[in-house]
């Protein structure tokens, strides 16, 4: 059985306890809208590429809901960028406008997936953000976190 990408982005996301936190309904909901989002994917990127642009959205949700994180537009460019053709690649000019719309598209209906599946809890949502931000691992999509003022005598 081929994985779907919704079990792709949380092997990204190191399995995040918000995710699975939906009632049954919203669950049914959100594992139908993950499942068309990978179908509508599939005929354009691979399952490594589709797991990387669900990563770039989880980043990009983050990055539009919570004050606590900004998304750096230099690493967000730069995985989109990898995602697409090769300049040494034999695709035409069309193939290339053709997936660059498609990147755009999938990318913002991933995130709003993201956005409605945690329009709930944005407090843990944010919190574990800001947690994957100054994670020593690095590999969120955030700018770095600000450092706290010393506090004054």
């Amino acid at each position: 059985m081929k994985p779907t990408i919704r079990y792709a982005a949380a092997a990204l996301m190191l399995t995040s306890p918000i995710l699975a936190t939906a009632p049954a309904a919203a669950q049914d909901r959100e594992d139908a809208a993950w499942k068309w989002l990978d179908q509508a994917m599939a005929p354009t990127l691979n399952q490594d590429q589709r797991a990387k642009l669900i990563w770039a959205a989880y980043n990009n949700a983050a990055g539009s809901l919570c004050n606590e994180v900004t998304v750096d537009d230099a690493k967000l460019g730069a995985l989109l960028a990898g995602l697409l053709p090769a300049a040494g690649d034999k695709a035409t000019p069309e193939q290339k406008h053709h997936l660059e719309g498609s990147l755009l598209m999938h990318l913002g209906a991933a995130t709003g997936i993201f956005a409605a599946e945690n329009a709930d809890n944005l407090t843990e949502f944010c919190t574990e953000a800001a947690t994957m931000r100054d994670a020593p691992e690095g590999n969120s999509l955030f700018l770095p976190g600000e450092e706290p003022e010393p506090e004054k005598k």
